[in-house]
């Protein structure tokens, strides 16, 4: 089992192609080409719902 952190991670979200795609080398999981467009939406709602969880205002806040 995972430990729980102790205090809140403010770990960046990958968003670019190259952040994506360098983020998914790191962990030797590939990403097809025709899934690329929905990782990197996925990705973009994950970022959204973090900022929201941490308080930040979003896109539609600002």
């Amino acid at each position: 089992m995972a430990d729980t952190p102790t205090e809140a991670s403010n770990a960046a979200v990958p968003l670019s192609a190259d952040e994506i795609a360098a983020a998914s080398a790191a962990r030797s999981l590939p990403i097809p080409a025709s899934c690329e467009a929905g990782v990197a939406a996925n990705l973009a709602l994950l970022a959204r719902h973090a900022r929201t969880m941490r308080g930040e205002p979003t896109e539609t806040q600002a």
